[in-house]
């Protein structure tokens, strides 16, 4: 199959509604397999400790540095103002990675711009490297990550291009499924720091039951994942 043949046909297959799904299950078990889902998890860590720092300075406040453990948990120094700051911050790092991962999505479906999805992904991690990143474990990881994704976007043929970036996305939107015991954690240790879990702190500062809190970040990505998938005409078929 000519180049040309085999891009149109890949793309054709990306965007049926029926091939998506498919996608999105091989994903989400390959997740399971350590060897393969490892890359993924820390990439998945650093958005979500991203989207703490994001929510921090969107909120009024300022975000310090970034730290990632092998371990693939992670830490977001950030200050805020009141407490109404800091759950913009919680829920930034919770729905970090649906969000990031629709963005994804709706520039290689609907647009057709994954080298593009690739890009801004690449453009994120350099920046992090330079601003946030807070020891060398992260640094590492970063400039790691961040030529890897630069690569694929510059060089790789254009249907590992709309691929990479297809996986990529998924696996940013399934983590609050594929890590969903994190939500229903009290505490959270990091390093040589131990508090409480995100979903902790929401429940202490808006009150109600831990369990609820727990659940809806993996409800809320769910629905972000369905919603990224109708925007990017996963409505109807090419």
């Amino acid at each position: 199959m000519a180049n040309g043949n085999r891009n149109a046909f890949l793309k054709s297959t990306l965007v049926d509604p029926n091939m998506f799904w498919v996608l999105v299950l091989v994903v989400w078990m390959a997740g399971q397999i350590p060897v393969l889902g490892q890359p993924f998890r820390l990439l998945a860590t650093w958005v979500h400790e991203l989207g703490h720092g994001l929510g921090a300075i969107i909120s009024g406040g300022s975000f310090d540095q970034m730290i990632i453990t092998p371990q693939f948990s992670g830490l977001a120094h950030t200050f805020t103002g009141n407490d109404w700051e800091r759950v913009v911050v919680l829920l930034g790092g919770l729905l970090g990675p649906a969000i990031a991962g629709a963005v994804m999505l709706i520039l290689s479906r609907r647009l057709d711009q994954s080298r593009l999805a690739l890009f801004l992904l690449a453009g994120a991690l350099v920046a992090t490297l330079f601003l946030w990143a807070g020891d060398n474990f992260t640094r590492m990881s970063m400039l790691g990550f961040a030529l890897v994704v630069s690569l694929i976007a510059f060089k790789a043929w254009p249907w590992v291009v709309a691929v990479s970036a297809h996986i990529i996305a998924l696996a940013f939107c399934l983590n609050a499924v594929a890590d969903f015991s994190y939500f229903f954690m009290n505490s959270a240790d990091v390093g040589n720091y131990a508090g409480k879990s995100d979903t902790s702190a929401l429940a202490e500062i808006i009150g109600g039951p831990h369990l609820f809190w727990a659940l809806v970040p993996s409800v809320l990505s769910i629905l972000i994942l369905y919603g990224a998938f109708r925007l990017s005409n996963g409505g109807k078929r090419a």
